[in-house]
């Protein structure tokens, strides 16, 4: 693995601080080499240099120049800021008295002092049983052998000082009554986490007008806290990166919550892709008009974010295709498993969930906006996320059409345009239902279930509706060559769905529970779930 850091925009004391690691643009480079075999040992190889070439000399002074501050996921926040000899806090207080540390010395060597020599007979109780100590050793021992002690309050060195204040907490901001604060111990493991981190912090403010730069390395701070804090330590994080010129703050996260709080531009996508690691700036992504990166900054959400930690993705038009879909995935990959089997390729798993492919519920028709993330067409260009992405859309013809299998169909959806566009993409394809719509498809293939499904969500059995769904269970799918009032049952069905009196909703949640192994998945719906699945480009 190799990772390198470049220094760009340097100041004129920088370019020469940096000059052996910059090329000719006066842009600086450190490189890091990680080999991929460890060693007997369990090592792994490591080398480090600056500029173009690894054989130059590498000058640990300049190295001296840039610090690191690392913040580990799952950390011990409380074991951090105990009183201790390298506690975040005992660090923090070194860095801001630097040398100027005799008024704290002095100040608690004469409290020391006091307590040692009983001033004024303070310490009357401290100094009683010091000299009981020391007569119980001069009995026991004699006056050769015994030795004597004295009781002090601690060691008056600014390092034991420093190592020795603890950090306590009131869970409400403004506190000055110092009798409520509480230990550590009984505070939460999210905000002793944030406590932490903000110790952090102010260790930056120190160094923001120093001449080292900062690197500061927060992994996965998501841990222990609930989403409207992590929201809030994300937004401030972007205000402190702003105000520090000489410092560059890295977030990796698994939490949609984070990922949907920032600008697009400012994500960096990591995935593995053939045994090797991908890293897309998406601030590099140009897409084609403004409209497109506005959108997605605005709609992002956390529910679309998800999106970005998928291994597959499948975007939808709605909440019905959104609820649906998982349970027809299931007899897709039944079905193309038992096919690969026989065949001897690779079995995928029995369901979305397991092979990590996510839905988006994307709520209308704005794939040219998202599928720009991972494809480029309509003027957009760049890198794309490598994920496989499948967008499945409604042809949409006009209201009253209603067409049979086979039957050529002007669809006026608009992203119909981009097609052939997204479908030339290595990761992208867009698959537009034959007919009409997701249901309306599905009503051709399936019409006895989803009549049957209908009628039990119907409000009333007076009327014709629900004697009328009852009479197209009954021919349980037998229309032969009838096709005509398939036709029509498949209409009828599509305009109770698309309903007040029910809606694609509430329709969407019972029939998902009542699809079973005989329900036939519409081709175009089989081939979006392979093709999140890896890329596969197989009808079953």
């Amino acid at each position: 693995m190799k990772i390198t850091a470049e220094f760009s925009r340097l100041t004129e004391d920088e370019k020469i601080t940096f000059l052996t690691w910059c090329g000719a643009d006066f842009n600086a480079h450190l490189h890091l080499l990680i080999s991929k075999k460890s060693s007997r040992f369990g090592y792994f190889k490591r080398k480090h240099w600056g500029g173009n070439s690894s054989a130059s000399i590498f000058e640990e002074d300049t190295f001296d120049c840039i610090e690191c501050i690392y913040l580990p996921p799952l950390r011990d926040a409380e074991n951090k800021l105990a009183n201790a000899r390298k506690s975040r806090l005992a660090m923090l207080l070194k860095k801001k008295y630097g040398d100027n540390t005799n008024s704290l010395v002095e100040s608690v060597k004469k409290f020391n002092d006091a307590i040692t020599e009983n001033t004024d007979g303070k310490y009357a109780e401290i100094d009683s049983v010091k000299k009981s100590i020391n007569t119980k050793i001069k009995e026991s021992l004699g006056n050769e052998l015994g030795q004597s002690v004295n009781l002090q309050f601690t060691e008056t060195t600014f390092n034991k000082i420093v190592e020795n204040i603890k950090m306590v907490f009131f869970p409400k901001i403004g506190e000055i009554d110092i009798m409520k604060f509480r230990d550590l111990a009984t505070n939460s493991l999210g905000y002793n986490n944030l406590l932490y981190i903000a110790t952090v912090f102010a260790e930056l403010e120190l160094i923001k007008d120093s001449d080292i730069f900062t690197a500061l390395l927060i992994e996965e701070p998501e841990a222990h806290l609930h989403p409207q804090l992590q929201v809030k330590f994300i937004k401030y994080l972007e205000t402190l990166s702003d105000t520090l010129h000489n410092a560059q703050i890295i977030v990796s996260t698994h939490s949609p919550v984070l990922a949907s709080s920032v600008s697009v531009n400012k994500i960096i996508h990591v995935s593995e892709q053939d045994e090797c690691i991908n890293a897309i700036t998406l601030k590099q992504k140009v897409f084609g008009d403004t409209v497109s990166e506005k959108y997605i900054n605005r709609w992002l959400d956390v529910t679309k974010s998800t999106m970005l930690f998928s291994r597959g993705i499948i975007m939808v038009e709605g909440i019905a295709e959104a609820l649906i879909l998982p349970k027809l995935a299931v007899n897709v990959l039944k079905k193309y498993n038992r096919k690969a089997v026989a065949e001897g390729k690779r079995v995928l798993a029995n369901s979305i969930e397991e092979m990590g492919i996510s839905v988006i519920n994307i709520n209308g028709i704005n794939f040219k906006y998202f599928m720009k993330l991972f494809c480029n067409f309509d003027n957009s260009s760049g890198p794309n996320i490598p994920i496989f992405c499948a967008g499945l859309s409604d042809r949409d013809p006009d209201k009253e059409t209603y067409p049979l299998k086979g039957e050529m169909v002007t669809g006026n959806n608009s992203v119909c345009d981009y097609i052939n566009d997204i479908n030339s993409n290595k990761y992208s394809r867009l698959f537009i239902s034959p007919l009409k719509t997701f249901e309306y498809d599905m009503a051709m293939l399936n019409p006895a279930v989803m009549a049957k499904t209908l009628k039990s969500l119907w409000p009333t059995a007076d009327g014709t509706v629900s004697p009328d769904l009852q009479k197209i269970v009954d021919k349980h799918n037998n229309y032969h060559t009838d096709l005509c009032s398939l036709r029509d049952d498949a209409k009828f069905i599509y305009k109770h769905v698309d309903n007040s009196q029910v809606g694609k909703g509430l329709f969407a949640y019972a029939l998902a529970e009542a699809i079973d192994e005989e329900y036939i998945v519409p081709e175009y719906i089989a081939r979006a779930i392979l093709w999140a699945c890896g890329g596969i480009e197989e009808n079953v």
